[in-house]
């Protein structure tokens, strides 16, 4: 269930991400089913770190995250996001991928395997 205490952290972690209230209200949803990312989320919020635990198609939060971080890497290194100094939406959209897998988990999963956010080619697990 999700409380009203992590509702608050995740409306501030959309604020601080410069996400709107309808991204708000659609994580909010697509969240609410799944007591695992619900858990994972709320060990972060109360710990600033990683509970380890949720996954989906064998990735979890964490891995997410380091493919979104390498993406976002590249991006910075041409100008086109300020990723660097917005670690909340990392975050929030390290879980809110994590959510769309639990729908969805191949074309994700795909994109994980094969792309890298750099001219380095990627191997798949």
């Amino acid at each position: 269930m999700i409380t009203k205490e992590l509702k608050d952290f995740i409306h501030r972690l959309c604020q601080y991400g410069n996400e709107d209230e309808a991204f708000y209200q659609n994580f909010i949803t697509e969240l609410t089913p799944y007591e695992d990312i619900i858990k994972e989320l709320t060990y972060y919020m109360k710990h600033g770190d990683f509970l380890g635990e949720a996954s989906v198609a064998g990735y979890s939060v964490m891995d997410i995250l380091v493919w979104q971080i390498d993406h976002f890497k590249s991006h910075m290194d041409r100008g086109e996001y300020d990723m660097e100094s917005n670690p909340d939406r990392m975050v929030l959209l390290a879980f809110d991928t994590l959510l769309k897998m639990k729908q969805n988990p191949t074309d994700t999963r795909l994109a994980i395997q094969t792309e890298t956010g750099t001219d380095l080619p990627c191997f798949t697990r």
